[in-house]
């Protein structure tokens, strides 16, 4: 098995856009794409470098329109997605891969998994964003941030301005603001990993990618998930594991239960005792052998 250490690339989409991407774990080993949270970047998949080496997974993480090394796309939506993708994968000589998609990239994975089902094997969703769109998902949300996503439901003018300016400037040259309210709103599990300070580093430097154009991508999901999100994800019916932790302070496991609920293909596995970043941490070899399990 080829071993490489993690290298930047990008690709110039057939539209011109630049699509900023890494890859981990193994170079020879079975495709995996990885879609990154919010804020977030393709560094994030960073964690998994190890797991994915050891599991001989070719973990390929790109940057969303408007984060990390990617082109803004102006007025893209969730299910735009998985064009990037495609592309991305066709060029890279893929024709069928697994898929992970974590947090608020739980959206954009579930959006490939409706636009390319016959070029997707298996999903793996880790504490996923459910589809906030809908009242009771919205609800079991923590009251601050149900209200900011409110806010940004109804005056996105007010979440722009917010996200221009001198804020992405501060965050990407102040990483540990974020640092701050993370560990803050966290649950013990959560702190015990974040404690730790390679996973602190890591995490920084997903929130420095995220700012380092002017957060144009997080200011578009930031509207888009309170919004429909162009497909219906109850009509999925592609095998899926989801995992959660059951306390998880930033996306409730009430999620979860709602996806085991309206997905057909999942199957749901909520870890007692873990959080929304402890679970990654200490279960990404777990979460990783699962989709190769699954093909054997």
């Amino acid at each position: 098995m080829t071993i490489a250490t993690p290298h930047d690339h990008r690709l110039r989409l057939g539209d011109g856009r630049q699509l900023g991407y890494t890859e981990y774990g193994a170079p020879d080993g079975r495709p995996v794409c990885y879609c990154h949270g919010f804020p977030s970047s393709r560094q994030e998949a960073g964690l998994l470098h190890q797991a994915a080496r050891i599991e001989g997974i070719r973990l390929i993480a790109p940057d969303r329109p408007g984060y990390g090394r990617s082109s803004d796309r102006p007025g893209r939506e969730i299910h735009d997605w998985p064009a990037d993708l495609a592309e991305l994968t066709e060029r890279l000589g893929i024709d069928r891969f697994d898929l992970i998609g974590v947090s608020g990239g739980g959206p954009y994975a579930l959006a490939c998994l409706a636009a390319l089902p016959a070029r997707i094997g298996h999903c793996a969703l880790i504490c996923p964003l459910g589809p906030i769109y809908l009242a009771p998902v919205r609800r079991a949300m923590a009251p601050g941030v149900r209200a900011s996503l409110s806010l940004a439901r109804r005056l996105p003018g007010l979440t722009d301005r917010f996200y221009t300016g001198p804020v992405p400037a501060l965050l990407a040259a102040r990483p540990e603001v974020v640092a701050r309210l993370r560990y803050r709103n966290a649950a013990a599990p959560d702190r015990a990993v974040l404690d730790r300070p390679e996973v602190t580093a890591a995490l920084d430097r997903t929130i420095v990618d995220a700012m380092r154009e002017g957060a144009h991508g997080a200011r578009r999901d930031l509207s888009l998930y309170p919004r429909p999100w162009g497909f219906e994800p109850s009509h999925i019916d592609q095998p899926i594991s989801l995992w959660h932790g059951d306390t998880d302070n930033t996306v409730p496991v009430a999620h979860a239960h709602w996806y085991a609920r309206h997905l057909s293909g999942c199957r749901a596995r909520i870890v007692h005792g873990e959080g929304h970043y402890s679970l990654p941490v200490r279960h990404g070899h777990r979460i990783l052998k699962g989709l190769i399990t699954v093909h054997d």
